[in-house]
């Protein structure tokens, strides 16, 4: 069984790249190496600078790697930051995935289905779907069998019996993938630390094949003479042969031969880490995740039958000792993508809804014992305010859901969801949350146009969050190419972190696609009132400058302002209006245009980049021009 995890503790944080400022010129090293189809782009000799004498630095700000539940590694993340021109790539990985207390540590195979969960290892069963490929004849078959069972196994009467046979000599494959997505993929977590154990048993008569455990992980960029991909590790248990290992490009091979006569059952105990350090000693072998499962037969010839029971992980590791290890990864990788800042943050999470920790003294908390069901309320309780106690910001994570579904709702069902939404967050003043991510095209259903309204509500209710873009990238295969390909640019001194937080809580902030030309965006008002920034005054009329600095050819930038009306639930979609549009022949070599707005009443204005195919590509934030104070107060950082 797994040893007990304790409380973890709060871990230094770590800087590279330009935020370092004098220290970042003296980081060694080159790019990454790029494949010939794709090579990153040089990065501008001068970046936009605006009115305070700040310059515009690009986030990414919702990054998970190979301590989630999916196939991004640090590696491949870093080098996607590198090729689109992102200085600062915040980690985000999931708290519950780092620490995997609550995850489950045995599987008894008394069901397909239905076996469920030992008490404080999850809430609902595991589902093994069939996989088979290759020329299967017959006699290929596999299912849940009360005899033969291991006499490990304190829970008798059930093991996975797998036969596959090949109607030649080519490879066919017939077994079972674990697929814990019911369960909230409670295996998925980074291999490092972590062993597993199964009991196998052979049937005899037969050479050619093998019982076999794939392990498939995580993704990383082309290196020792490898194209890019993800990488797998393939455990061959034979009845004959000699032990050894080998690997062919990104497929690791470990052959454990083992007695086959029908009634013997071994003990396989496979530690992942330490196998994908000795075949692929040039890549670190803690950037790795345990993405799939599968457990089969496979056959060149012969029918191959065996049977597979009691499956134990073993998680040596705790959150604390995991999250310490991905600073000492990120400072080993600062070298290689040395143009590239790093910051370690945590996304809070567990069901709905997810919040990102951004700051100093991150800390994973052990969410032993609290489920599903009660992590709202300790996330509203007690996660969101310990952000803020160690001096973070929180952010509000994808408003309408998690879902990576690419099919809108209808205008219908999506105006019903903002309603919900929008009345959830305006009771509760988004839980406090500093952030809320806006920039999500199509992001669970529901399109861009209403993560924006979303937005525009609160902004109406002078509830000041500042929106920003995110890609919630699991994957690190292709930043710019994903549907939900938003990142986020600070108007800040550098890319140390204090000044980036500065700007983020004082909404010194604008989000754009990555698939788009870079659009710097400010606002700036009677000469003194920044984007982001409150002020309240009884001038009728107010002088509005803006920038679009690289506004493209055929794009347009849009000028929105609404009334701070204070309509709470009876008015619960966006109240903008367009003021002003521009195009680039209309801006000046800066980039920069001024017109005159009515406030005769309280409003907030913000822009928007809109494509020659009427694409939104670019927010600002906005600024809040108020006739009177607003009923909570201003925050100190938007003080005019």
């Amino acid at each position: 069984m797994c040893q007990d995890h304790s409380p973890s503790l709060p871990r230094r944080q770590f800087l590279h790249g330009a935020g370092a400022l004098a220290g970042a010129a003296l980081l060694a090293g080159r790019a990454p190496a790029a494949s010939a189809a794709v090579r990153p782009r040089p990065r501008p000799p001068a970046r936009p600078v605006t009115f305070d004498g700040t310059s515009a630095f690009s986030n990414a700000m919702h990054i998970h790697s190979s301590f989630s539940e999916f196939t991004g590694s640090m590696q491949s993340h870093l080098y996607q930051a590198t090729l689109n021109e992102v200085d600062v790539l915040w980690w985000t990985d999931h708290a519950y995935t780092i620490d995997s207390k609550p995850y489950r540590d045995v599987v008894h195979f008394t069901s397909l289905n239905e076996e469920k969960p030992a008490a404080g290892q999850g809430n609902k069963p595991w589902t093994w779907v069939r996989r088979e490929s290759g020329p299967n004849g017959a006699a290929s078959t596999g299912g849940i069998v009360t005899t033969p069972c291991s006499p490990n196994d304190p829970v008798s009467g059930g093991a996975l019996a797998l036969t596959a046979q090949s109607t030649s000599t080519q490879l066919a494959r017939y077994g079972y993938l674990a697929n814990a997505s019911p369960d909230g993929w409670n295996y998925r977590d980074n291999l490092n630390g972590q062993s597993l154990s199964i009991d196998v048993m052979l049937e005899p008569g037969w050479s050619r094949g093998y019982l076999e455990i794939l392990v498939d992980t995580s993704y990383h960029q082309a290196s020792g003479g490898r194209q890019a991909g993800t990488y797998s590790l393939s455990y061959r248990i034979t009845p004959s042969g000699t032990a050894h290992r080998s690997a062919s490009q990104r497929t690791g091979v470990v052959v454990t031969p083992v007695t086959a006569d029908g009634q013997t059952w071994t003990t396989i105990t496979i530690t992942p880490a330490d196998d994908i350090a000795a075949l692929w000693p040039d890549l670190d072998s803690r950037d790795f995740a345990l993405y799939e499962l599968y457990l089969r037969a496979s056959s060149t010839g012969d029918t191959v039958t065996g049977y597979f029971d009691y499956l134990r992980f073993d998680r040596a590791l705790d959150g604390g000792e995991l999250f310490a290890q991905q600073a000492d990864m990120a400072e080993a990788l600062a070298p290689q993508f040395p143009a590239v800042t790093q910051y370690q943050g945590l996304e809070l999470s567990l069901g709905l809804p997810h919040v990102n920790w951004f700051g100093s003294n991150v800390a994973v908390p052990t969410l032993d014992g609290i489920g599903y069901k009660k992590f709202p309320a300790w996330l509203e309780q007690k996660g969101i305010p310990a952000i803020h106690q160690a001096g973070g910001l929180a952010s509000w994570n994808h408003p309408f859901g998690y879902s990576w579904t690419k099919v809108l709702k209808t205008q219908a069902q999506q105006d019903t969801l903002l309603q919900q939404v929008a009345a959830q967050l305006l009771a509760t003043g988004v839980y406090a949350c500093d952030i809320l991510e806006v920039g999500y095209p199509k992001r669970a259903g529901v399109d861009l146009t209403h993560h924006v309204a979303l937005w525009d509500v609160l902004s109406r209710n002078a509830v000041f969050v500042t929106g920003n873009g995110a890609s919630d990238d699991h994957w690190a295969t292709d930043w710019a190419g994903l549907t939900w390909n938003w990142a986020t640019s600070t108007w800040s001194a550098s890319t140390a972190q204090s000044d980036l937080l500065a700007a983020l809580a004082a909404g010194r902030a604008y989000t754009g696609s990555l698939a788009a030309p870079p659009v710097a965006l400010d606002l700036l008002v009677d000469s003194e009132v920044p984007m982001g920034a409150v002020s309240v005054s009884s001038l009728t009329s107010r002088s509005l400058a803006v920038t679009a600095a690289g506004l493209p050819t055929g794009s347009t930038l849009q000028v929105l302002q609404g009334a701070v009306d204070y309509a709470g639930a009876s008015g619960l979609a966006s109240n903008t209006v367009p003021v002003g549009s521009f195009g680039p022949g209309d801006l000046d070599s800066n980039g920069q245009a001024t017109l005159s707005l009515d406030t005769s009443a309280g409003s907030f204005v913000r822009t928007a980049v809109v494509d020659s195919t009427g694409t939104v590509r670019a927010l600002s934030n906005p600024v809040w021009l108020l006739d009177t104070a607003p009923p909570n107060g201003i925050p100190a950082p938007r003080a005019a």
